[in-house]
């Protein structure tokens, strides 16, 4: 893997906040769900939104779903391989 691909590769919690997106979940329920803060799902969900070049949440879900491209494809493997 090249290093630019490991930076911009997904944390664990980043996974996990996606997942809670993916499930349909608030900033309140992922903070409650996960135990951290809404200021920390909202860093988590703003990096994921720069590392997968997603506008905002509704793209990236359409991303998670398979209905548009996702660039980086270390990133894109990440993703398919939660679901």
């Amino acid at each position: 893997m090249h290093r630019f691909e490991q930076e911009k590769s997904l944390t664990v919690r980043e996974l996990e906040v996606l997942n809670c997106i993916h499930e349909g979940l608030t900033n309140p329920e992922i903070s409650q769900k996960l135990c951290i803060t809404i200021s920390t799902v909202k860093a988590h969900i703003s990096s994921l939104l720069q590392k997968v070049n997603a506008k905002n949440r509704i793209e990236l879900l359409l991303m998670i779903l398979g209905e548009k491209d996702i660039k980086n494809k270390h990133i894109k493997k990440q993703i398919m391989s939660t679901k």
